[in-house]
């Protein structure tokens, strides 16, 4: 049989018989286009059936051919559909679950953010590769960043129906969980639910007859809708921010405003004892802070990559395409502002969970133990006090615990970001718009090409943004959850609203 016709008789085997699909994949060998078919149908078929031993099968075959194949970003998307199949395919029992599908995971969400931002790839797999990531992420509730990343899938093809229906899942959960507009929430989740009805045939090519059935049976009860249009042109900044999905707002997609302070989520009470002072807890001090910073990186960003900094200094010309000037110098500053702001997210969050050690942790670190002195431990572990409010159902507080681990594991998708950020603080960041990037004999230059320093900033952005919601959502949560446990009278403190008391709106 030929190569194409063996594919199509497996294929049709998945959905009706995942098993025999299993068995019949197994037996063929030959070139490396039978083994990487081999590779996808154990994969795909063993997700369905959960079969560990398939999978890995597969991922070993995917990891083999991307050693032998670098460049290749479609091997790179296989292989992290193979890493994430094999994490679903272990049984999951509690938190611990997370632990043991760490490594799969980690290494799955870099393959797939360097397949999806791959130019020379094509704009299937890099929409399926973002589509992926996205549900790669939603499966330990980081839903704002997986929102982003259905939004880009949107961007690379605009047919991609699984993009919107994970999408809508974003929403539909944001909507549980009583945050954004709700009205503007339910707007969004009908256009969606009406474009992945009008794109079957994508969802079909990208997720089979299984992947069709499953998004049918979840949208087919929402009314079709359209996408409201925003009734006035905005300004320029606020058609970036809003176009960027850049608002520090609930309603996490993009919408016009009615107020001038769109920034706009905010933590609005914590349960206090009585036998407490009289004083606003710090809480709300924090949350301000965090707030102002974020905005003003996000401005910084804009100013700059729109160089709206005034030039008052020449420069020597280092004769290799480098770009030198204040503009620079913001854009990198951006980026460095966007990450420091996680350092302050973690900061609030153990001071308002009453964990010691606050005033001198950073994001890295704040949600593990710390090793046992002359002692290097192999993984890191939780805090107990983390594990305890995570299994107490605070999803919010795993999202944060799994940033980290994808800022500090050099395996982590996000490590680059980490790695920018120490070189504009510590060394010299150099910019270059045209030609290769050169590499620093002193090691004291880090040279980025300028279009993807650009692009991972404004991911930066993103990042930044979606911890603070993620921020505002654990304690959203974890406020819930007291109260009810609370017996008697429960008084929430309220705060006013800083602009009314200052009187900055007379």
């Amino acid at each position: 049989m030929e190569i194409a016709d063996i594919a199509e008789k497996l294929q049709g085997l998945i959905d009706d018989d995942p098993d025999k699909a299993i068995s019949e994949a197994l037996q063929l060998s030959g070139n490396i286009n039978l083994e990487l078919l081999k590779a996808a149908i154990l994969v795909d078929a063993g997700a369905m059936v959960k079969s560990y031993d398939a999978v890995l099968k597969g991922v070993e075959i995917f990891r083999n051919a991307v050693n032998d194949y670098q460049d290749n970003s479609e091997l790179k998307y296989n292989l992290a559909n193979g890493l994430h199949a094999l994490a679903l395919s272990t049984t999951y029992k509690d938190f611990s679950w997370y632990k043991d599908t760490e490594t799969s995971r980690l290494e799955a969400r870099q393959n797939f953010y360097m397949a999806a931002n791959d130019s020379k790839a094509s704009s299937d797999i890099r929409s399926q590769s973002f589509t992926n990531l996205g549900n790669l992420l939603w499966s330990s509730y980081r839903w704002v960043e997986a929102y982003d990343y259905y939004t880009l899938a949107l961007t690379e093809n605009p047919l991609n129906g699984v993009a919107s229906s994970g999408a809508l899942k974003m929403l539909k959960h944001a909507s549980h969980q009583e945050l954004g507009d709700y009205e503007l929430l339910v707007q969004e989740i009908e256009y969606l639910a009406t474009h992945a009805k009008e794109n079957l045939e994508t969802i079909f090519s990208y997720a089979g007859g299984y992947g069709v059935k499953g998004i049918v049976d979840e949208i087919k009860d929402i009314r079709t809708g359209e996408r409201k249009k925003p009734a006035n042109e905005c300004e320029e900044y606020e058609s970036f921010v809003v176009s960027n999905n850049l608002t520090l707002s609930p309603t996490i997609h993009s919408h016009e405003h009615a107020s001038k302070y769109w920034d706009n989520v905010n933590i609005s009470s914590v349960g206090v004892d009585v036998s407490g002072n009289s004083s606003v807890p710090e809480i709300f001090a924090m949350i301000n802070i965090i707030k102002s910073d974020y905005i003003l990186a996000r401005q910084l960003f804009f100013n700059a990559t729109n160089r709206l900094f005034n030039e008052t200094g020449n420069y020597n010309d280092t004769l290799n395409y480098a770009c030198y000037g204040v503009n620079e110098s913001a854009l990198a500053l951006a980026q460095r502002s966007a990450l420091d702001i996680l350092d302050k997210v973690a900061v609030a969050t153990l001071s308002y969970l009453g964990i010691s050690g606050a005033k001198g942790t950073s994001f890295k670190q704040a949600w593990f133990k710390k090793p046992k002195k002359g002692k290097v431990e192999k993984e890191e572990e939780v805090k107990p006090e983390i594990f305890q409010e995570v299994e107490n159902g605070n999803a919010a507080l795993l999202a944060l615990t799994e940033v980290s681990k994808d800022l500090s594991n050099k395996m982590g998708f996000l490590s680059n970001k980490q790695t920018s950020r120490n070189s504009s603080t510590h060394r010299f960041t150099i910019l270059h718009d045209f030609g290769a990037v050169p590499t620093s004999p002193s090691g004291c230059l880090e040279h980025f090409d300028y279009e993807m320093f650009l692009r991972e900033s404004l991911y930066t952005l993103k990042l930044a943004r979606s911890s603070v919601l993620y921020f505002v959502q654990m304690v959203l949560i974890r406020e819930k959850r007291l109260a009810s446990e609370k017996d008697g009278i429960v008084m929430p403190l309220f705060v006013p609203s800083h602009e009314d008391i200052r009187g900055y709106d007379e």
